[in-house]
């Protein structure tokens, strides 16, 4: 009975430590926003460019509103395969990412940052095998990928203002 309890106090504690830790609003705010010290036109510009090389489909572009939409999905090619052999299959992952940039000085542009990645999943039900599809879509709460993307968005308007003094031969 001790080696029991022993065991399942184990289980437990090896259970709590793999848990991950849900962000306050307040701490969403924090890890999907940043300043960037330039003007908002080459923030914009370079935000869509960022997406764009990394395999995003740009859906919408408002530069008025400032909001930028983009969509990334990856098809599984073994999801039909898998869904013969075991009934189930993830058919594609997925992510949206949402942007939306405000000028607050001519040379400073806030940026937030919201990502939502997903599947697309198949299962086939009850004798008849009918296919049952579910989309799943959670927000991306790890701080590095949001990190991540900011110190990109940073190389990339770094590197656009050096190719656009490069062709005006500044």
């Amino acid at each position: 009975m001790k080696r029991l309890l022993l065991l399942l106090g184990i289980a437990f504690l090896l259970a709590s430590c793999g848990s991950t830790t849900r962000l306050t609003p307040e701490d969403i705010k924090a890890v999907t926003t940043a300043q960037i010290g330039e003007s908002y036109d080459l923030v914009f510009s370079s935000a869509v460019s960022l997406l764009q090389s990394q395999g995003y489909l740009i859906t919408d572009a408002d530069k008025t509103t400032g909001f930028i939409t983009a969509s990334w999905q990856k098809d599984d090619k073994w999801a039909p395969y898998f869904k013969i052999i075991f009934g189930s299959a993830t058919e594609s992952s997925t992510a949206q990412a949402s942007v939306f940039l405000q000028p607050l000085r001519d040379d400073l542009t806030e940026v937030k940052l919201t990502i939502y990645r997903g599947e697309v999943r198949s299962d086939l039900i009850g004798e008849s095998q009918v296919e049952s599809k579910t989309v799943t879509n959670n927000m991306v709460q790890n701080v590095d990928v949001y990190q991540n993307w900011f110190d990109a968005l940073e190389t990339e308007v770094a590197n656009r203002k050096a190719l656009m003094r490069q062709v005006s031969g500044n």
